[in-house]
């Protein structure tokens, strides 16, 4: 019996070694797995995070452009402003134009139009918005970043079978609207994109010396279709 006790062994210094190797090294091996997965998962994470904020920047675009108006409004030094601006080649790109159908869900009083201005800002795009149509009151202007990582931001217009690159008129021809507008943004990760708007008949009224007059700005219809009686 003490025999067959004695000829039981352990295990050798080198063996313990070479299992505590081998153990290192499939636990290397687990552990750069591990992080390989956690990156792809944080980048996978950032990618839908830029793919929804692309979208959701689209989208808005999308709602405020479709819901257009050809509100007559004053700017801050009282005159009657173009219903319509933009400029596409200049060191900050912008266009600027008012939109009727203005969410309120806290039922605050004020108008359900709203001016609004997409302004090109060194590789963002910065989306500006005022509590009134008109911009005589100041302290009124609320602004934030709209896009990011922005390589380009131009506009076109569609009147008489052309596109312009700008829309700047003024007199009589202040209150023109185009045919269609057209947007190309380009984007460091997703390259160009482009939205193409056709742009109803508005029915402005004819400039009596003052303008369209000051139009009830409640009373102004959802529907950007109706245009102005």
């Amino acid at each position: 019996m003490n025999k067959a006790v004695n000829q039981q062994k352990g295990f050798t210094l080198t063996e313990v070694l070479i299992a505590l190797f081998i153990f290192s090294v499939v636990l290397a091996g687990a552990l750069q797995v591990f992080n390989f997965i956690q990156v792809t998962s944080d980048a996978n994470e950032k990618q839908i995070e830029r793919l929804r904020e692309v979208q959701l920047a689209f989208r808005q675009l999308e709602d405020d452009i479709r819901h257009m108006v050809p509100r007559d409004r004053r700017n801050s030094f009282g005159d009657r402003a173009p219903l319509l601006k933009s400029e596409s080649q200049s060191a900050n790109n912008y266009i600027e134009f008012t939109r009727t159908n203005w969410r309120n869900p806290a039922k605050l009083k004020r108008s359900n139009l709203q001016h609004v201005k997409y302004e090109f800002v060194d590789d963002r795009i910065e989306r500006h918005h005022w509590l009134y149509v008109d911009s005589a009151r100041e302290g009124q202007e609320m602004s934030r970043d709209f896009l990011t990582q922005v390589d380009e931001f131009k506009m076109e217009f569609l009147t008489n079978d052309t596109w312009k690159k700008d829309w700047l008129v003024d007199g009589d021809e202040r209150l023109a609207m185009p045919e269609a507008i057209k947007v190309t943004i380009a984007l460091k990760d997703f390259g160009e994109l482009h939205r193409l708007f056709p742009m109803p008949k508005f029915e402005v009224a004819a400039d009596d010396g003052g303008g369209t007059g000051e139009p009830q700005e409640p009373g102004v219809p959802d529907n950007p279709r109706a245009g102005r009686n």
